[in-house]
């Protein structure tokens, strides 16, 4: 079985980024590559922004996205294995807020809008709070990538925006927010994310070994171990 797959990868944070020799680093990255190792798949990494990456997988010129929330309207595009690990999303801000946002009304009172990562889920709660409100670019704008979401950020054009925890960890610990941040107490979302493979391109004899991977991987504790060491 030949298999050659385009990975969809963002240089960014914990997730995946780019160490000093140009080589992709991270906990998607390290997770990728034991499954598709494990798989007898040959992969490359290429960076997309996230909104053009859905599109580009359900057209299958790219084969596998990483940490994707599974929900109706993708799974017509892209089958599922996993989850590969929990997202929790949270909401960071400067330090020192006006309002402390601990429950979704609490964005009506915020003075500025919160940026959200263009195409992004973040959960059927949000959802629901989102469609009720007019104008909803009045609380929140979206940016096409998460350096966006930062310049915006110090530049003062936004109140905060939604992260994943494991990435706002990261970015406190290696100095790269604005040194003085505040992670609200509100849980926009958690729940599982998991890998996404193209209808498209990805044939089920291919899927097939991906899952058998998977699962070995997972029964015999390698994915556990990886997680365990990029949160140390």
């Amino acid at each position: 079985m030949s298999c050659k797959l385009v990975v969809r990868v963002e240089d960014y944070a914990a997730q995946s980024h780019r160490d000093e020799n140009q080589q992709w680093q991270g906990i998607d990255i390290e997770l990728t590559k034991a499954l598709l190792n494990q798989a007898g798949c040959s992969y490359r990494f290429v960076p997309v922004p996230w909104g053009r990456a859905l599109k580009m997988l359900e057209e299958g010129k790219l084969d596998v996205m990483l940490s994707v929330s599974k929900t109706s309207e993708r799974t017509k595009f892209a089958h599922f294995i996993g989850p590969q690990r929990i997202e929790k999303i949270k909401i960071v801000s400067k330090a020192n807020p006006a309002i402390v946002v601990s429950s979704f009304k609490d964005i009506l009172k915020i003075p500025l809008p919160l940026g959200i990562q263009e195409g992004a889920y973040y959960g059927e709660s949000f959802n629901a709070f989102t469609k009720a409100l007019t104008p909803s670019d009045r609380y929140f704008f979206k940016v096409p990538n998460n350096d966006t979401k930062l310049s915006l950020l110090i530049k003062n054009r936004i109140f905060g925006f939604l992260e994943e925890q494991l990435n706002i960890e990261y970015e406190i610990r290696h100095e790269l927010t604005p040194k003085d941040v505040f992670v609200h107490p509100i849980i926009v979302n958690q729940a599982p994310v998991y890998f996404a493979f193209s209808k498209e391109s990805v044939s089920n004899n291919q899927l097939k070994a991906i899952e058998h991977a998977f699962n070995h991987l997972t029964f015999s504790g390698v994915f556990e171990q990886i997680l365990l060491t990029a949160q140390n």
